[in-house]
This record gives structure tokens, sequence and C-alpha cells, in this order.
């Protein structure tokens, strides 16, 4: 029966796919956009497999096990199940916003998860792989909306953009599995979208607000240190908007100024104390890593200037580099491997053989500074290789795409036929 639904559902979503506008509108014809939500359907089977009957006790299948319980509290005890998200199990109440750990604002990102599930399961029997094809139909608008953007300033890069958004074997593998990633990447996505057109077309309705607060706030109750590294890049961009000739240049300001502020907040009170919360998210991070198979060695981090620029060159190690290939980690951990390796080729042709351009769209400033100062603190504050490439996975569109684009690929063919004539 559950083989009936998930083919009834994947024809259906298949043929929304093709005629909801919010996808016909993005210029791929039918069968591409098709050929493409198909490789995060698979993908998210891949994940979901992998998740429920090779590892032990993951997230993913904790998820699925607690949103099956919520269903059958809809139906049996409606005024529980529409209230207990509000409600702290934690002996200290609420706790802090920043907190990792013990607090209500930190299980809220689950809890949106196991909801979401209950309301999936309504409709798919209770069965988990026909809620990942759901939610995957969901993530597809953040990787259609990405598109758009993209191809709206760089329309002769359309194949680079594909392979870009879609196609990167980490970013699809993670963000199609039934976890936070995904979301994340739905509501960054949907964010950009909704402000770069508000901002192009210099109208900023009620509707593009609404939704791109709406896919803040799902970020802030996911990661809300994710909101915090999002914030001034978002400010940047929109100010670089203003000034498009001057976008680096605004951008490094702005950079500056929250960087100063980051660090004047170590004087505050602890409940304001930035620093000190992200060495308390490394503690945290290092006593979870203790029941990981991937722990990696990392370097205390203390909350203040000396010790984030003491550990400024580990940090970018871990997280742009991490796993080296002679980690024999698993063999999964091999093509992570591979794939790091090969992004870190492009980014040295980059710097090597990049354009001489004069000027550069601001969205791609945002894209380069979100990426960067989230891979730093994924760096600063993670000893897990498996949370390391799980976390910068859905950036990685973020940094290939002007890495791809900024590549000046003829003087690389004169170059390559040089050598070889």
């Amino acid at each position: 029966m559950h083989y009936l639904l998930f083919f009834f559902y994947l024809v259906l979503f298949c043929w929304l796919i093709i005629r909801i506008k919010f996808f016909k509108n993005s210029g791929m014809d039918g069968r591409t956009l098709v050929g493409l939500f198909l490789v995060r359907v698979i993908a998210g089977l891949i994940n979901g497999y992998i998740n429920l009957y090779y590892y032990q006790g993951t997230d993913t299948a904790g998820f699925q096990l607690m949103g099956i319980d919520e269903y059958h509290l809809l139906f049996h005890q409606p005024a529980e199940y529409f209230t207990n998200i509000f409600q702290s199990g934690h002996q200290s109440g609420y706790g802090s916003f920043l907190e990792s750990s013990n607090s209500f604002w930190n299980d809220t990102r689950n809890n949106i998860i196991v909801k979401m599930l209950s309301v999936f399961d309504i409709f798919s029997g209770l069965n988990f792989f026909i809620n990942s094809l759901i939610f995957n139909f969901l993530i597809f608008f953040g990787a259609v909306g990405l598109y758009r953007v993209f191809v709206d300033i760089l329309p002769a890069s359309r194949i680079i953009l594909m392979i870009c958004i879609f196609l990167l074997p980490s970013t699809v593998y993670f963000s199609s599995g039934i976890h936070r990633d995904g979301l994340i990447f739905l509501s960054l996505s949907m964010i950009i979208y909704y402000m770069y057109f508000m901002i192009r077309r210099k109208q900023y309705l009620l509707r593009g607000i609404l939704f791109t607060l709406l896919y803040i706030s799902l970020i802030i109750l996911l990661r809300n240190f994710v909101f915090i590294i999002l914030f001034p890049a978002l400010l940047a961009w929109f100010l670089a908007e203003q000034k498009p000739n001057y976008s680096f240049w605004v951008f490094l300001g702005v950079y500056f100024f929250i960087g100063t502020l980051f660090f004047c907040s170590g004087f505050l009170p602890p409940a304001f104390n930035l620093p000190l919360h992200v060495s308390n998210r490394q503690i945290d991070f290092i006593l979870i890593a203790r029941r990981g198979a991937s722990a990696i060695n990392i370097n205390p981090l203390y909350p203040n200037f000396r010790s984030f620029l003491n550990n400024l060159p580990q940090a970018l190690n871990h997280s742009f580099m991490r796993p080296y290939l002679t980690e024999h980690l698993s063999f999964l951990y091999t093509l992570s491997g591979l794939e790091i390796l090969f992004y870190e080729i492009l980014i040295f042709l980059f710097i090597f053989f990049r354009k001489k351009i004069v000027s550069v769209y601001p969205l791609i400033y945002f894209c380069v500074f979100l990426t960067i100062s989230t891979f730093l603190a994924i760096g600063y504050t993670i000893p897990i290789i498996g949370a390391i490439v799980r976390y910068r996975s859905i950036y990685l569109p973020f940094l290939l795409i002007p890495v791809l684009n900024y590549i000046d690929w003829n003087r690389l063919k004169k170059l390559s036929y040089s050598i070889t004539s």
C-alpha cells in the first residue's frame, strides 16, 4: 500500500512542478525541473535509508518516532498537541536564547521538525519515505527560488548554476534528509529570493516583507546562531545595493563594525557576551564529540580577541579542508574528502585565474562574506568531522557560484593548450 501511495505522490509532485507558476518562471523546461527534483528525491531516500538502517540512534530516526507520537496526540489530545511546543521541560525554565543545550529555545529546533512530520503523517500513513518525498517537494521551492535569483544576474551561466544549486553531492545529500539543514537551505534561499526581487524592482510589498520575516523567524527557531551570522550579510547587501560601485567597501565596513561590536560585547554581562557564547558552544560540542566516532582535536577557544586570532588558522583548516583523504574514517568520509579536495582546486584556480572585472554584483559579495563567516563559526566551535561536513554543505552553493563564474576559463584553456602543444 505504501509503495502505491509513494508512487501516487511522486507523480502528483512531478505534475505540480510542471504546472506551478513559481517553477515555470524559472526558465527551465518541465523535463529539466522534474529531473532535478528526482535527483533530490533519490538523495532523500538514500539519506533516509542510511540514517534508519546503517547508523544507530540518529536524529532522523528519532524525529520519525516522535512525529508519530505527536500524530497520535493530535487526534487523541489535540489541546496538548497545540500547546506543548510552548512548554519548557527544563528545570531552569526557558533558559538563555543563545544556550546550545538544556534550553526551551534550543528544543524548538527539534520540535518544529517533529510537528512538521506529524502533519506529514496525516497524508503519508506514518511512512518515513513518503514523508521524505513531501519534505523534498517543499525544499525544492528553495532551490528553484535561488536559481531564479542567480540566473537573473548571470543569465549566461545556466549550466553552472544548475550544478551549484541542484547537483553538489553533499548539499543535495544533507539538505534532502529530514533534518534542520534542508529547512535552513529553504529559508536562506527564500530570504534571498524575496529580498533580491524587492530590491531589484524597488517595490517593498507587504507580501514579500512578511515572507522574508517568516523565513528569518524559521531560521531563528531552527538555528539562532545562523541568524546572528546572517544579519550582517543581509545588512551589508542592502546597503551595498544603494552604492553598488562601492559594494566591497560597504561589506568590509559593515563587517568591521559588527566585528568590533562582537568583541566589545565581551565587556558586557554574560547574557550579552557573544564571544563567551561562542566559547561555551565549543565546550558543548567537545562534550558531544566524546560520544562520536569522528571527533578531532580542537584548540580551546577563550572569549577574547587574541584567542579568536590564534585559533583562526585551525578554524579555516577544519571548515575548508576536513576531512583529509588520509582520514580513513569510512567510505562516506572518503567521498566527502574527494569532494572538498575538488572544491579546493577550484578555489585555487579562482585565486590565480580569476577574471578581471571592474564591478561585482552586491549579491556575490553577500555570498562570499556569508560563507566565509559561517565557515569560521563552524571551524571555531565544532570538533566533529561529520557535523562539519553536514553544517557547511548548505553553504557550498553560495561559495561555488562566485568561484565558478569568475574563473577565467579562457586563460586556463590557453595555458593548457600551450603546455600540451
